[in-house]
């Protein structure tokens, strides 16, 4: 292993990460319960586009909140790869392109949700299909969007992964909290497979919550306390 010995740029990526995963836990939490995901209801086409026509300008904030998060998980990977360098230069790089990989997967899914915007607004497409057929066509694009967001999921959790074991052999953070992370991660990984072969999700779990509570934790962590050099064994 590299020397784990922290300079200054460590220092402040690992602040910025911090920084960045609080902002993209907000971000996020605003996207799921209050933007976009608020106005989706579930197996209800005509409901989820009334709702839609009913809150226009909250659905597009939510695709600006969107792409903040997009934007700011480039960040991370940026920040992390600078703070694990030393530790394992090519496994931290790698890490980082995965993140970027998700960033960038999660950036293009967000074409269905303006698409879904232009079906409803637009008289061109009014005037060629039914309502009917424009509920149809918008819950296609938003079932899109979900299948696009579990392919994210995965370069997510396998960038995360790597950066958690890398946070676990540098104990640059405490080690339980670096092994959740790690743990945390590789739930998402494999509960996103299970998801793509069984889109019912039979076992009924969300295998996202362990990592967003992870991510909150590191988050205020990193931001408030920083890394730390490990003691000498």
């Amino acid at each position: 292993m590299a020397s784990t010995a922290i300079d200054r740029s460590q220092r402040v990526a690992a602040r910025v990460a911090g920084a960045l995963f609080l902002l993209l836990m907000v971000c996020g939490v605003f996207g799921e319960f209050s933007g976009r995901g608020g106005l989706i209801a579930d197996n209800d086409p005509a409901k989820t586009a009334t709702a839609i026509l009913n809150h226009l300008l909250l659905f597009r904030v939510g695709i600006v909140s969107d792409l903040v998060a997009f934007t700011g998980d480039i960040g991370i990977a940026v920040a992390l790869y600078v703070v694990l360098r030393p530790v394992a230069r090519n496994l931290a790089l790698l890490a980082a392109f995965w993140r970027v990989a998700e960033a960038a997967v999660l950036g293009v899914i967000t074409l269905n949700s303006l698409t879904m915007l232009s079906l409803l607004t637009d008289a061109r497409y009014a005037a060629v299909f039914s309502r009917q057929q424009i509920q149809s066509l918008v819950w296609l694009f938003n079932d899109t969007h979900d299948a696009g967001y579990n392919i994210g999921l995965i370069f997510l959790s396998l960038g995360c992964v790597v950066f958690s074991w890398l946070f676990l052999k540098s104990r640059y953070t405490p080690r339980l909290l670096a092994g959740f992370g790690l743990l945390s991660y590789a739930v998402m990984l494999a509960g996103t497979m299970v998801t793509i072969v069984w889109p019912t999700n039979p076992v009924g779990v969300n295998f996202d919550t362990p990592a967003g509570l992870y991510e909150m934790v590191v988050g205020l962590w990193l931001l408030l306390r920083g890394i730390k050099e490990p003691r000498s064994s």
